[in-house]
Order: structure tokens, then C-alpha cells, then sequence
């Protein structure tokens, strides 16, 4: 039934066969993306250049002023 409709076969084939490799390297290059691990932090990321340090020891965890020392302790 489709036969008959179908005047270029190898046209029709070619794209099955173009359909089915591009949905392959899609899936492929997704998993790939997904799986990778996280890229790491550059040093121009941070912008005063300490990357990977521990906050300063005025910062106020709790989020009470921000870091801002406002009572001058």
C-alpha cells in the first residue's frame, strides 16, 4: 500500500537512514553531557582571585547583617 505511493524509494530510505543517525547522535551526545562530571571553578571566575578559600571570618553565616559589620565588634 505504501509502495504505491512511494515514487522515490531510495530518497525515502536515505532519509530513514538520516533520521535514524541523527537521532542516534543525539541521544549519544545527551547521555554524554549528562554524565560528565562539572567542570571546575576558573580563577577568573572569582573576582578577588581566591578561588576555593574559605570565607572571610566576618561573614555572618546566620544572615543577620551580610557580612556587614554594622555593631563594630
Amino acid at each position: 500500500m505504501i509502495a504505491r505511493f512511494d515514487h522515490r524509494p531510495m530518497l525515502t530510505a536515505l532519509l530513514a537512514l538520516a533520521t535514524a543517525v541523527l537521532t542516534v547522535v543525539v541521544i549519544t551526545l545527551a547521555t554524554v553531557l549528562y554524565t560528565a562530571p562539572p567542570a571546575a571553578p576558573s580563577s577568573s571566575v572569582s573576582d578577588s582571585g581566591n578561588a576555593g578559600q574559605a570565607a572571610p571570618a566576618n561573614m555572618d553565616a546566620g544572615g543577620e547583617n551580610y557580612g556587614w559589620n554594622i555593631h563594630n565588634k
